[in-house]
């Protein structure tokens, strides 16, 4: 049969060669080790073609109508072929298979990761946010008592002062009686403490109005300071329940890459199981050949011992046609004389 050379140069003589040597070292012919064995060169496709013609060259080899039937050698080649086939294409669906659902993995797990992180980062600001606003409404507090205490200063003068002023009228009153002389200075006096007490009553109370004012500004900046903290609790709260979400969906996703990798060694148990298979065929049509080749001894003993048989019986042959001549010739001569 005429060579065909494939496009990568690799011809069929080649892969006889490469496995010759396999079989001679005792291994598997398999595509992978004979392109290894071929130095790495030539597709697989091509190797797959002439190792099928190769198969086809030794299958003539099985036509002796006396060895094998036509059925057991069709059965036999179409098994070995058909086991080849489905090993390497197992082989190829579960490597698929692994890398998918290996790539799906780390692609849900990078996202996660990246979200966990945004909340994270999310949650610190607000957790800063929060401290940042009840250091001010400790602040605010604290400012709201120290006015309080203000407040009450002021009160305690401001009672101080009447009761002085009413032991001033009581003094004033009395010297009255005992001195009529100084009324008109008396009177005098008591206009100007009238009107000095009129102006720090005045001063006094303005000053109240002021404090009062202020505390005023400072509750309504205390009441937005707690709107303000509570809407940051309520985003706390809400971002919590998206954390915890999200928790949930990391579980569950662990849950679906657990089950993902309980597939995938049943896959790889599936594929030892259909290898173990693939040995022992392999070891029973390697044993069916190992009968065929006795059978062939067999067969040249029984031919060998048939030549011998139709030598021995040619030379009896002979033998016996000398001895029938030396018989005729002898019954033919004349008989002895009696004595």
């Amino acid at each position: 049969m005429e060579l065909i050379m494939a496009r990568t140069g690799i011809t069929k003589d080649d892969v006889k060669d490469a496995r010759q040597r396999l079989m001679d070292e005792g291994q598997a012919v398999t595509l992978d080790l004979l392109r290894i064995e071929l130095g790495n060169t030539g597709s697989r496709s091509t190797i797959q073609r002439w190792l099928r013609e190769l198969e086809n060259d030794d299958s003539t080899l099985l036509h002796d109508e006396l060895l094998l039937t036509e059925t057991i050698k069709t059965t036999v080649l179409q098994l070995a072929r058909r086991l080849q086939e489905e090993a390497l294409a197992q082989v190829t669906q579960a490597e698929a298979m692994h890398k998918a659902a290996h790539a799906n993995w780390e692609q849900l797990a990078d996202n996660l990761r990246t979200q966990i992180q945004d909340l994270t980062a999310q949650t610190d600001d607000l957790q800063r946010k929060l401290s940042s606003s009840e250091d001010s409404n400790k602040k605010l507090q604290e400012a709201r008592q120290q006015d309080a205490l203000t407040m009450a200063e002021l009160s305690g003068e401001n009672a101080h002062l009447k009761s002085l002023l009413a032991t001033k009228d009581q003094h004033i009153s009395s010297l009255e009686d005992k001195h009529q002389h100084a009324r008109q200075a008396l009177e005098h006096y008591r206009a100007s403490v009238q009107t000095q007490r009129e102006l720090d009553v005045q001063r006094h109370e303005h000053q109240i109005q002021q404090v009062q004012a202020d505390l005023r500004v400072a509750q309504q900046t205390v009441m937005v300071k707690q709107q303000e903290a509570s809407t940051l609790q309520a985003q706390v709260q809400q971002l919590t329940a998206t954390l915890q979400h999200v928790e949930t969906t990391s579980a569950h996703l662990k849950e679906q890459l657990v089950s993902l990798q309980t597939e995938r060694r049943q896959l790889e148990r599936q594929l030892e199981h259909r290898d173990t298979l693939y040995v022992e065929l392999q070891k029973a049509f390697d044993a069916k050949c190992h009968d065929v080749q006795q059978l062939q001894a067999h067969v040249s003993d029984v031919k060998t011992q048939e030549t011998i048989w139709l030598q021995e019986k040619a030379a009896l042959t002979a033998t016996l046609a000398t001895q029938q001549q030396l018989w005729q010739q002898f019954s033919r001569s004349p008989a002895a004389p009696a004595s």
